[in-house]
């Protein structure tokens, strides 16, 4: 079990930088982020940007009126992760109960006029269950229904023999376009993830295509950084190896350490992504790319990386900004 927990200062400074780097979207993750202590400030400091989109990813077990309302003033957006029908749920959870708190949270949510999104991620166990996922989403009021096919990433570790094949992948993309098309209009439902058609159109998307070769002409970008629990600052990917890091959260600004990134360090990531694409997209049989997964597991490679080994990879940052 993890136990790290950022400095309320090191998140505040690194928020309040979002503007002038061009950040317009800040994704508070966990664990589970309701019990980080200082998730107020940190709601109210993101508010103050007016260009800033601020999403709580959490499992709303904890929600209290407390919340609600800091979550309304502060306008943030939130995202609820949901595994299945009740039964899954609390089975994969290992908590009898928990869809029922969950539903409970996500109604406060709804009846305060907050956007709800609703996650779930899909494995062999639960793929029959989508429709049901589905039909709970729209009845209940969220805004959204995301789709995240089960990745070899956190609890995924243990069971990436429950991924999905290439037939029911196939099947879960047509299955998810036919609930789009019943539920238009009251629930926009779609996918988490990059497909093989965009990437093949759009390196940058793989973030390869920088340069003279990029419709954006950028010499250099990150979309998106990463904080991690333990104040690791990351380059797009939130479980690549701590080898390709920017530096520590609390070392320097984190409009330093992405100046210093550029100049010394970031060389090595392209390079990481553009051997990457090159060698696995063009030939990659599914219509989705778990383009995130397959770059963090190659990073660890000490093939392509000598010295480097994993991290652990169980939770997500208390905050990361992108």
């Amino acid at each position: 079990m993890r136990t790290e927990s950022l400095r309320l200062d090191s998140v505040v400074a690194a928020i309040a930088e979002a503007g002038a780097l061009g950040i317009g979207n800040l994704y508070l993750t966990g664990g589970e982020p309701t019990l980080y202590s200082g998730l107020s400030d940190v709601l109210e400091v993101a508010s103050r940007d007016s260009g800033l989109e601020t999403v709580l990813c959490t499992n709303a077990t904890l929600t209290n009126a407390r919340l609600v309302s800091t979550l309304t003033r502060t306008r943030c957006r939130v995202h609820v992760s949901v595994d299945g029908d009740e039964a899954f749920h609390d089975y994969f959870r290992n908590l009898p109960g928990s869809f029922r708190s969950s539903e409970k949270g996500v109604r406060r949510f709804v009846d305060a006029g907050l956007p709800v999104t609703i996650v779930a991620t899909i494995s062999r166990d639960n793929l029959a269950s989508l429709a049901t996922i589905a039909q709970w989403s729209a009845a209940i009021g969220a805004a959204k229904f995301r789709v995240q096919p089960l990745l070899k990433l956190g609890r995924g570790l243990d069971i990436v023999d429950h991924c999905l094949t290439t037939e029911e992948l196939n099947l879960l993309i047509l299955q998810l376009t036919d609930l789009g098309n019943r539920y238009s209009g009251q629930l926009d439902c779609g996918m988490i993830g990059v497909t093989k058609r965009f990437l093949l159109a759009h390196p940058c998307g793989a973030y390869v295509c920088n340069g003279a070769g990029c419709h954006r002409r950028v010499a250099k970008e990150i979309k998106k950084v990463v904080v991690r629990e333990d104040g690791t600052v990351l380059p797009e990917v939130t479980n690549l190896s701590h080898a390709f890091a920017l530096g520590h959260i609390d070392e320097a600004p984190l409009s330093s350490l992405v100046a210093r990134y550029f100049a010394d360090g970031y060389e090595k990531f392209d390079r990481l992504c553009r051997s990457t694409y090159n060698e696995v997209v063009a030939d990659w049989k599914d219509a989705v790319i778990p383009w995130d997964q397959i770059v963090a597991e190659r990073s660890y490679s000490s093939n392509n990386w000598s010295g480097v080994t994993p991290a652990e990879t169980q939770d997500m940052a208390c905050g990361s900004c992108s």
